[in-house]
């Protein structure tokens, strides 16, 4: 469909949840992108320079104006929270737990979200390069079980438990329900969407 690339088709893109492809077409360059299902906010936007004889001369993607926003709000939300809840006489060391579970959150939503970005930012770009028939070398995938993934994990998951058991043992039998939801919350989104990752990658390693 031929869509212009601004903010309110974006807004309306992301509430109908249509999933075809959209594009702007101008002298030269053009603009492309598509949503899916499990990633309908944070899409990339691709554009295609062309020189003067229209031949591609360039291909460039950012985030799309919607997931830009969100991170936006996300983050004011954070400083919000902060500034309203900080004093001169604030305890850091006796609000340790409070504020270590905040910033474990915060690193585990962006790495979620950086890597979802990545991976449907590669898995479109490589159709856009199928369907044109460009040909492009090889690229080594990222391996799951490198030594930057292997130490991520080695503080996210134990970190995961360390969460399920404050919430277990700790919150839920004090009442704190909807903070120890919200904690459920993000800790199986993380791993539901790392180990996603993992076998998928897994099943198209086996497929090859």
């Amino acid at each position: 469909m031929r869509k212009e690339d601004t903010f309110i088709n974006h807004l309306w893109n992301v509430f109908s949840r249509d999933f075809r492809s959209k594009g702007e077409i101008s002298r030269n360059e053009i603009k492309v992108w598509k949503q899916n299902f499990w990633n309908s906010a944070f899409y990339p936007i691709f554009k295609f320079e062309l020189n003067a004889n229209n031949h591609l001369t360039d291909i460039t993607n950012k985030l799309n104006p919607i997931g830009k926003m969100l991170i936006g709000l996300f983050l004011i939300g954070i400083l919000y929270f902060i500034l309203t809840n900080f004093s001169t006489d604030f305890d850091f060391l006796e609000n340790w737990l409070p504020i270590l579970i905040g910033s474990v959150f915060l690193l585990i939503l962006i790495t979620v979200f950086r890597k979802l970005y990545l991976f449907e930012k590669k898995n479109q770009l490589e159709e856009i390069y199928e369907i044109l028939d460009i040909e492009i070398e090889k690229e080594q995938p990222e391996k799951e079980w490198s030594l930057k993934n292997i130490l991520i994990r080695l503080f996210t998951y134990p970190f995961c438990l360390f969460l399920i058991c404050i919430n277990l043992f700790l919150l839920i039998p004090e009442g704190q329900f909807i903070l120890a939801l919200s904690s459920f919350g993000f800790v199986g989104f993380y791993l539901v969407t790392d180990l996603k990752m993992i076998f998928r990658k897994k099943t198209t390693g086996n497929k090859v």
